[in-house]
């Protein structure tokens, strides 16, 4: 194999490691504190209060929650791609944390994620 491509790969797989981590510790300084509240899905829709411009971003919950007994509606920091609206009424889990805008629903994705991006770089740094 060309040296050059080596470089790239290798680059590449480091990248992504460090991508991987940069993930996962994200989502735990995100939680760090948090509490993890159940809420119910009001609807899903675009960013509004989150996100001033009028076209970015993809569809969010709104998620309602009781925080001692007082109700707030929040969106989460989800970004879909099209309307989830067969969700509405349905529970879900998220976690709540007084000092930021949006809610993080509790899922798996972030580390599943950050699994792949992390076995795509040791996969690149292994390549001879």
């Amino acid at each position: 194999m060309p040296i050059q491509l080596m470089i790239i790969y290798r680059v590449l797989g480091v990248l992504f490691l460090v991508l991987a981590g940069a993930t996962v510790w994200e989502k735990y300084r995100t939680v760090r504190g948090a509490t993890l509240l159940p809420g119910r899905v009001l609807a899903c829709r675009k960013p509004s209060r989150t996100n001033p411009r009028a076209g970015a971003g993809g569809y969010r919950y709104l998620v309602e929650i009781y925080v001692e007994g007082q109700r707030l509606e929040l969106e989460t920091n989800d970004s879909f791609w099209f309307s989830h609206e067969e969700k509405q009424g349905k529970i879900v889990q998220v976690w709540y944390n007084p000092n930021s805008t949006v809610l993080e629903r509790k899922s798996w994705g972030t580390e599943q994620l950050a699994a792949g991006m992390a076995l795509l770089g040791i996969g690149l740094l292994l390549l001879q």
